[in-house]
């Protein structure tokens, strides 16, 4: 899996990364310290991996966290999504690749703060949706949306 881009120009609207790895591909993964501020520290990749970066349209991110009670304790839902613009058959076998692995992402909120999200245990669903606005000039490419659940909350990171 490689790096997604906008292909086909210019992006009018600006750019926004984020970053995920598929779970396989983590050789280990510390567990961020419970106390103080909820640090984590660096994830170490098996050979052959690396982050894919995918650059998305500005306006179009989004991060949503949530907790709730359950029977066994705490629970996190968070989902991260983005556009990408454009539409190639590389960028499309990529999504599909993609669609086949679970995730950690590491996303960076409006002002600079990067969060993690999933453990080897708990890695994030991909999906894909790809559209074209029914008006000419509009948008054209696909919403990408990584989400899961977890028991943990998502951690900050530090010295990004």
């Amino acid at each position: 899996m490689t790096d997604m881009t906008f292909a086909g120009g210019n992006n009018i609207a600006g750019g926004y990364k984020l970053r995920c790895v598929p779970v396989v591909g983590v050789q280990s993964l510390p567990t961020p310290a419970t106390s103080g501020p909820m640090n984590a520290p660096p994830l170490t990749l098996k050979s052959g991996f690396t982050w894919i970066n995918i650059y998305g349209t500005e306006q179009t991110k989004d991060y949503n966290e949530g907790e709730s009670e359950t029977d066994n304790g705490p629970l996190w839902a968070v989902s991260t999504s983005l556009f990408l613009p454009g539409d190639s058959a590389d960028q499309r076998r990529t999504l599909l690749q993609m669609s086949r692995h679970t995730f950690i992402v590491e996303c960076q909120d409006n002002v600079g703060l990067w969060r993690r999200l999933g453990t080897l245990t708990e890695g994030l669903s991909f999906a894909y949706k790809f559209t074209i606005d029914a008006q000419a000039g509009g948008q054209r490419g696909a919403l990408l949306t990584f989400s899961g659940n977890l028991t943990q909350i998502p951690p900050l990171l530090t010295g990004q």
